[in-house]
């Protein structure tokens, strides 16, 4: 003989049901908290990040740089000549090239993104103000960086002059 259960009251029933979906409510809020927290942190940290980038950049300071990239040590980049992969001697010296044939008159960060959470993954687009050396004319770019949070710390993973 099957063992069954008597029924419940109707009462019951609802108590019952209205028990779980509050707890299913709470699981869910608890569950999803800390994303929202982190994703948040993570954005804050990569706004930190982008504007340490814009004032490195600002002061052509390309060791500093080049110390932002992963610890691959590579990136893609491109300085006006094409996009490549390249390795963080060849970036200093491609960055050197550009800071060398170039005065900096402004920097500011126009867009920051974070694009994951896991992997944590964003991007920054900068303005740059600059004119060449010798001349009066000031000429603007953008430059693209995309970043990757790598041993606690944001790295530049793609730098691009953008047209």
């Amino acid at each position: 003989m099957r063992n069954q259960l008597a029924p419940l009251p109707e009462g019951s029933r609802r108590r019952r049901r209205a028990r779980f979906t509050l707890v299913l409510a709470v699981a869910l809020a608890v569950h999803h908290a800390p994303a929202h927290a982190q994703v948040r942190a993570t954005d804050d940290a990569l706004e930190s990040f982008v504007q340490r980038v814009v004032g490195l950049w600002s002061s052509s300071d390309v060791t500093a740089l080049v110390d932002l990239l992963p610890s691959d040590n590579r990136v893609v980049l491109d300085t006006g000549s094409g996009i490549e992969n390249a390795n963080g001697r060849h970036a200093a010296a491609a960055l050197r090239a550009l800071f060398s044939e170039s005065e900096t008159l402004d920097t500011r960060a126009v867009r920051v993104t974070v694009a994951s959470t896991r992997p944590a993954r964003g991007f920054g687009e900068l303005d740059w103000t600059y004119r060449a050396r010798g001349s009066r004319s000031e000429l603007s770019r953008s430059v693209y960086i995309a970043a990757a949070w790598e041993d606690d710390a944001w790295r530049i993973t793609e730098l691009r002059l953008m047209p």
